[in-house]
């Protein structure tokens, strides 16, 4: 089963048409972010989770503020840990499984001091008993995100980012390394530089990644793709942009 982040900044659709377009184009899962800065103003993401329940929808994944990740190497603050912990608990009464976070931002990220390693241990193990498992992704630099998979944390895995395993490295050295850990996705692909593109469109070959992530149990695997930059499209031309997303996943040859 494969999702698609919902995409809100595209066009000028309601929530509800959107979710609609999901459903008939044939996906079954969407994702969102699980933080009012990163919804329109008209929009909630109450709402949308709403919604979604009600077309049969399921949410398996949600994506949390990614601007605020280099802040868990500041040992002057408890701000991203009070953050990502309240997130976890809010998306568990949501019956969501899966939160999305980065362990760091840009190209040269502080790197985790042991002190903060310590207090993010210690805040996985006070929220061992949530049914939410917290999802590092791989972004630019991954140094903190190795660090903290290397816990072994029972409720910490690993989102993989297919797009960014490409441009910012070496998509099947990653997944190799980390293949054991990966509870979920984020599927996109690129000619070398973070756009976002369907997946038939770069220089990924991408089928051996769906294939494989659909093995992995209980898994989340989202397109997060985008059409171009800046273009807003029309009701039509959004509907055929993700039916054709859905298109690239349903192409995928059958595991032999």
């Amino acid at each position: 089963m494969f999702g698609i982040y919902d995409m809100n900044n595209c066009n000028k659709l309601t929530y509800k048409e959107r979710l609609d377009i999901y459903k008939e184009a044939g996906f079954d899962e969407i994702a969102l972010y699980l933080d009012e800065r990163y919804q329109r103003d008209d929009e909630s993401y109450i709402e949308i989770i709403g919604y979604a329940n009600k077309i049969g929808l399921k949410i398996k994944q949600v994506h949390i503020d990614y601007k605020i990740s280099n802040l868990i190497c500041d040992e002057s603050t408890s701000e991203y840990f009070y953050y990502v912990s309240a997130k976890l608990v809010e998306a568990a009464s949501f019956g969501i499984p899966y939160v999305v976070a980065h362990a760091s931002m840009t190209d040269n990220p502080p790197q985790i001091p042991q002190s903060q390693i310590d207090k993010f241990a210690n805040m996985m193990k006070y929220l061992e008993a949530l049914p939410t498992t917290l999802c590092l992704e791989n972004v630019r630099n991954n140094y903190n995100l190795e660090k903290l998979l290397s816990l072994n944390l029972p409720n910490v895995k690993m989102c993989f980012d297919l797009g960014h395993a490409h441009c910012y490295g070496n998509e099947q050295q990653l997944f190799n390394k980390f293949k054991k850990q990966i509870a979920c996705s984020h599927l996109h692909n690129n000619f070398g530089k973070d756009s976002h593109n369907p997946l038939n469109q770069g220089e990924i070959s991408y089928e051996f990644y769906l294939t494989e992530l659909e093995k992995i149990k209980d898994s989340s695997n989202c397109l997060e793709c985008f059409p171009e930059k800046g273009k807003i499209l029309s009701k039509e031309e959004f509907a055929e942009f993700v039916k054709r997303c859905y298109q690239t996943i349903k192409a995928k040859p059958l595991e032999k």
